[in-house]
């Protein structure tokens, strides 16, 4: 697989005097008593009225008319015949009984069970399709519910899986963007294509792919400034400094991470532009700057209330505050300040082990394996304990940002080949890595999707 050009080299360490922020816990008096996962989407309360179709949202499966009845013998029916024009025009007749002359709600009715038709054959139908032939609100809603499962899901699928899967729901949000609609649904319409955008773009970046990655955060942040949505710029830029910062260019990473500050309040989204300027400023070997930015982060993760703290990731508006010991570990690995971050890690890592953030465990013990390795031989044993872990954890599931880390630990590794853990880490890395090709996410790791994306 395409790999990353790799982290610059270790800064040399600063010896004047600079206050490194401690690792902070959230001010919660119980934090434990908070999930892991990100907090459920509500569900609406008509979705119990037709449990018949329980493949449609909330507000179809209310307007769907009841299963048609058997068909008596000799009537042989294909499922996609199951609802003709005139079952769902007396669908609709029934639906409206009792109400006046309001035609308008039995074409919405009817819409909806044409809707419902096309959803339940959606496994052998495109995206793009299903997305055309459904009313606007109700497409919307179902992209909606489409790219919420991608947020869910993106960090324990493979990302060749994700970056497929966004690249169909782009192509059905165009489509849609050809027809005529409000103002306020074209606006809703940008942000959701821009959101998919910044969800393809952490996909490109972590099958090592900068190029693509950087194309689609630029159409991610033109969209969010067209809508005038702050926190869509934010997060393209932020997914766009993690690209350069992995690429080898934290001077880049600094300078969009500081962009998208400019659009974004208090909140998730300033949280991790600022996690992403203190890395880039450790990688340039500014140890001032990049504490002063740590301590500014722990300060933004304090003031984000519990049900808004998210899986860590890629999100547009929950932050989880492990996220700021994990790039704090990042930051002062890079600064040469192993046993600062090795504070820093310990609160993070049973926090990211509690979790199913395969990436984020991976690459945290990849650090500090290569900080130890960076110390002498006499922390070889603890290297390879560590590598070996980060390995196991992400097997089956290699992105460009974790392989890149092993590539650093080997290269920093390869003056002690002649002791033998080193050498079974080099087989191990290699194995792990051409294994990318054929890689699949665990059985069940992921909910079948309602929709085929």
């Amino acid at each position: 697989m395409p790999q990353s050009d790799g982290l610059p080299p270790l800064a040399a360490p600063a010896f004047d005097e600079i206050f490194i922020p401690p690792a902070r816990t959230p001010p919660d008096d119980r934090p434990e008593d908070y999930p892991a996962e990100p907090p459920r989407r509500q569900v609406p309360e008509d979705t119990t009225e037709h449990p018949e179709h329980p493949e449609l949202p909330g507000r179809l499966r209310a307007a769907a008319p009841p299963p048609p009845t058997p068909a008596p013998a000799g009537d042989i029916r294909s499922a996609g015949e199951a609802w003709s024009a005139e079952e769902i025009r007396s669908a609709g007749e029934r639906e409206v009984a009792g109400a006046t002359a309001d035609r308008r709600r039995f074409h919405r009715c009817a819409g909806a069970a044409v809707v419902g038709a096309l959803l339940a054959q959606s496994q052998i139908m495109e995206v793009a399709d299903v997305l055309a032939a459904s009313p606007v609100q109700l497409a919307l809603e179902r992209a909606n519910e489409a790219l919420g499962e991608l947020v869910n899901t993106h960090e324990v699928v493979p990302p060749a899986h994700v970056r497929a899967r966004t690249a169909r729901l782009r192509r059905g949000l165009e489509r849609l963007g050809r027809r005529s609609m409000a103002t306020e649904d074209s606006r809703r319409l940008l942000v959701l294509a821009g959101r998919v955008a910044v969800l393809g773009a952490d996909a490109a970046f972590k099958q090592g792919d900068v190029a693509s990655a950087r194309q689609l955060t630029a159409d991610g942040y033109a969209a969010g400034l067209e809508a005038g949505d702050g926190p869509l710029c934010g997060s393209a830029r932020e997914v766009g400094a993690v690209n350069e910062f992995y690429g080898g260019r934290p001077g880049e990473a600094l300078r969009l991470a500081r962009d998208g500050l400019r659009h974004v309040g208090s909140g998730p989204v300033r949280a991790r532009l600022v996690c992403q300027e203190a890395r880039a400023l450790a990688a340039m070997g500014d140890v001032r700057g990049a504490a002063g930015s740590l301590d500014h982060a722990y300060d933004l993760a304090d003031a984000i209330p519990a049900d808004r703290w998210g899986r860590p990731g890629p999100s547009f508006d929950t932050f989880h505050p492990v996220e700021v010991s994990y790039n704090a570990t990042t930051a002062l690995c890079l600064l040469g300040r192993p046993r600062a971050a090795q504070e820093h890690a310990e609160l993070a890592l049973p926090k990211l082990d509690a979790m199913n953030a395969p990436g984020f465990r991976s690459v945290i013990r990849f650090d500090l394996a290569l900080a130890m390795a960076r110390q002498g031989r006499l922390e070889l044993d603890g290297v390879c304990e560590l590598a070996t872990d980060a390995i196991g954890i992400s097997w089956g599931r290699t992105v460009a940002s974790v392989s890149s880390r092993a590539d650093q630990l080997l290269a920093a590794t390869t003056p002690h080949g002649e002791v033998r853990q080193v050498r079974e880490l080099a087989a191990l890395v290699r194995e792990w890595q051409r294994s990318a090709s054929g890689q699949r996410p665990d059985p069940g790791a992921v909910p079948a999707p309602t929709l085929d994306l």
